[in-house]
């Protein structure tokens, strides 16, 4: 079989220069190394950071649910009050009564621009200061006590209200 095709000159026993396989090996080593150093591994131990501008809007929005109020909107005169319930449009009231009960964690300015509170005739009261939380209970207390109060029972038993006249809903 071999004689049919014999073959001529030396068999190769050179063997390849691994020196372009050497310098690829060394340039991949270097390159590791490089990327090792800068890796920052303590990114992978440190839960992810908010960016500076939403780290301050959570601190705000914590600190104001630490520190609400329970307010109540009194009437200023003797007149009638724009009315959310009960089939009335307009609710007529002595100076000094209740015409809404509610919770902010923005503060009076805040909560209320001044227009309103002058053109509704009304006054902004704080009756308690304290967490949302307690802030929202006091709301609710004074709510459900509403139909008590001595300003609603003076009324004739027709003219009662089961809540101030600008609170729409029980919540």
């Amino acid at each position: 079989m071999g004689a049919d095709n014999p073959q001529t000159g030396k068999p190769d026993t050179k063997t390849p220069t691994p020196f372009p396989l050497i310098l690829i090996g060394l340039a991949l080593f270097l390159a590791g190394i490089v990327l090792f150093f800068k890796m920052d591994f303590e990114d992978d131990r440190r839960a992810p950071k908010l960016p500076p501008k939403e780290e301050e809007k959570l601190t705000k929005r914590l600190r104001e649910i630490d520190d609400s109020e329970q307010y109540a909107l009194l009437a200023e005169t003797d007149g009638w009050y724009p009315c959310l319930h009960s089939g009335k449009s307009i609710f007529y009231l002595k100076a000094g009564e209740v015409w809404k009960y509610g919770v902010t964690s923005k503060g009076k300015l805040g909560r209320y621009r001044t227009d309103f509170l002058i053109r509704n005739n009304v006054s902004y009261f704080v009756q308690y200061n304290g967490t949302l939380s307690e802030c929202l209970k006091q709301e609710q207390i004074k709510l459900f006590n509403y139909p008590y109060l001595p300003e609603n029972l003076a009324r004739p038993r027709s003219e009662q209200l089961p809540r101030p006249p600008f609170n729409p809903i029980m919540r």
